[in-house]
């Protein structure tokens, strides 16, 4: 059985794998884990567990960090993200968990939940904790093709249910889109492999350098196998069909990416050298990732050794001068997240809208510049975008030095197509349980959405090795979860709002009216009457963060959290989809 590839030596490269998520002391995360609420309640999960694809009791595995038990913390996390951590280091967190925490309702900054993940499973990994065992053998075989983060987290999956699974990859190294369009600033190439030894351990059968229709064929796998998942990404960029195309520093974003990330070295391949002009093509994420990676790449070392691979990899790799993006639509039509266009800003990337390269220029084989032309924003596409129209006339050039493109992968058809499921324009058409058109096939990741993010990936690969073992195993669908009753009581003045044995008090002849309190509420539950006195409008929505208790100058709020695990245990299914 192919072994994992080892984890390239990455200590001389110095900034370009600074860390976004950096790791935390132990002491640090003591101290941040006890700033968290602990939100959540009965009827209502807290704000962040709802905003996490993959559902991870948040509250919970921070509480455990606080009362110093990391481990308990990183078993709670694999429960629910098997690649948990390296979503800690990926995770667009700014606009899912970090981005929901009711602190930002006070003007503070959200707890650092990402490096929490991050402290949690790094010592579970290096203390060697254990995984999830595998259940019971059901004597059902899946196969489950691309080892990306959607293949990993629905073979780990399978495994835990009792079935055996074989993960078949094309490459010689897994990774899927963490290795080829995450830059190392985000993450290195750890800890993948040792999550990937870690699902191995739970009896799933990994194979690289097996690519389907060369080694083994389409109609082999369903034959051997019960079922079959595709997890098999994106493929390669598209290409920008202009001339000049293959110049001497015109790269491919994900070529660019990888080639970093496994230590190969850009000035390997004909890379620039230092002090030199960059421009990036495209406005998704994956520009964003590169041209902010190239801000931060830095001479740290003279060439030396006696091989051209020695010198390759020793000598000065980029260190931009000036890094530029080129983007046809207006930089608020750009498809990157808003905080990372703001961060690339802020590092010295340069953003030109409204402009698209019509011609790569270079001298004696090598790229020297860029000839653009204007654009204008005419009637909204398909996309629903506002389409973009060349100007005229308006040509110009911008000097470059390497150009990197990002302007997305093309699907991978011609795999999907040995499988014959159909295709919803460029991704696979896919039903609710993730069944593709082809009986005992199922999909998910990017090849069903076209590109997403790491966690969303991990949400689908789970959430179908569990329809897959319905459907193995001839169980039916769980009904949605529904939340416990709710109930009022009304004694001495106070009205006692329960769920469960949560209770949110209220004592509306003391509220004097300030509204503090509602507009702090992170869920709304709070109103004022026509007699402006505290109402609650709906029990079932309180999530007990405490904040309207805190601000309460009149004390005519208060809140009490009960014993019971319920408020982050069944509240689960209303961040899990179609494992509800």
């Amino acid at each position: 059985m192919t072994s994992v590839p080892s984890v390239p030596n990455v200590s001389r490269l110095g900034p370009v794998f600074r860390e976004a998520h950096a790791a935390m002391s132990e002491v640090a995360a003591v101290l941040e884990a006890e700033a968290c609420l602990q939100c959540g309640g009965p009827c209502a999960a807290a704000p962040c567990v709802r905003s996490c694809p993959t559902g991870i009791d948040i509250p919970g595995f921070i509480k455990d960090i606080a009362e110093g038990r990391p481990g308990d913390a990183a078993a709670k996390i694999f429960a629910d993200n098997i690649l948990g951590g390296t979503c800690a280091r990926v995770c667009p967190v700014e606009v899912l968990c970090e981005g929901s925490c009711v602190l930002l309702k006070e003007g503070r900054r959200a707890i650092h939940i990402a490096r929490l993940q991050r402290h949690a499973t790094d010592r579970a990994i290096e203390s060697g904790a254990a995984l999830p065992a595998a259940g019971e053998a059901s004597g059902k075989r899946v196969a489950v093709i691309g080892a990306g983060p959607s293949g990993l987290a629905c073979a780990a999956e399978l495994a835990k249910l009792g079935h055996e699974v074989t993960v078949y990859e094309g490459r010689e190294f897994p990774g899927g889109l963490v290795t080829r369009s995450i830059a190392p600033y985000k993450q290195q190439y750890k800890p993948l492999p040792e999550e990937v030894e870690r699902i191995r351990g739970m009896g799933v059968e990994v194979r690289f350098g097996v690519t389907v229709g060369k080694q083994v064929t389409a109609v082999e796998l369903r034959r051997e196998h019960d079922a079959v998942y595709l997890g098999v990404g994106m493929g390669d960029d598209m290409p920008a069909r202009i001339p000049g195309e293959d110049l001497a520093g015109v790269w491919e974003s994900l070529r660019f990416i990888e080639d970093l990330k496994l230590g190969v070295g850009v000035a390997a391949a004909g890379g620039p050298a230092g002090g030199k002009r960059v421009v990036v093509i495209g406005g998704g994420n994956t520009a964003i990732d590169v041209a902010r990676e190239a801000v931060m790449l830095k001479t740290t070392e003279t060439a030396g050794g006696n091989t051209a691979m020695d010198v390759a990899r020793q000598s000065v790799m980029l260190g931009a001068s000036e890094v530029v993006m080129l983007y046809r639509r207006s930089e608020a039509e750009m498809p990157a997240f808003p905080h990372e266009i703001a961060a690339a800003k802020r590092e010295g990337v340069k953003i030109q809208p409204l402009a698209a390269p019509v011609e790569f220029i270079g001298e004696g084989g090598r790229l020297s510049g860029v000839k653009c032309i204007r654009m204008k924003l005419g009637a909204p596409d398909a996309s629903g975008r506002p389409r973009p129209e060349p100007i005229a006339g308006s040509e110009f050039i911008i000097g470059a030095d390497t150009v990197i493109k990002a302007i997305g992968q093309k699907p991978r058809k011609e795999l999907l197509e040995l499988f014959g499921v159909e295709m919803k324009g460029s991704v696979v058409r896919v039903d609710e349980d993730l069944r593709t058109s082809v009986p005992g096939v199922f999909a998910g990741g990017d090849c069903i959405n076209g590109g997403s993010t790491v966690v969303e990936a991990v949400r689908d690969g789970r959430n179908a090795a569990r329809a897959i073992d319905r459907a193995l195993s001839g169980r039916a669908r769980p009904e949605g979860w529904r939340p416990p009753p709710t109930r009022v009581e009304s004694e001495e003045g106070l009205v006692k709002h329960f769920q469960e044995d949560f209770r949110l008090t209220t004592a509306p002849k003391l509220c004097k009216g300030c509204n503090v309190c509602v507009t702090g509420c992170p869920t709304s539950t709070l109103a004022l009457d026509g007699s402006n006195h505290i109402v609650v409008k709906d029990t079932a929505t309180c999530v007990f963060c405490g904040l309207c208790e805190a601000r309460c100058p009149d004390f005519a709020i208060w809140i009490v959290r009960g014993e019971s695990e319920k408020a982050r245990t069944a509240v689960k299914g209303q961040a899990m989809g179609v494992t509800a």
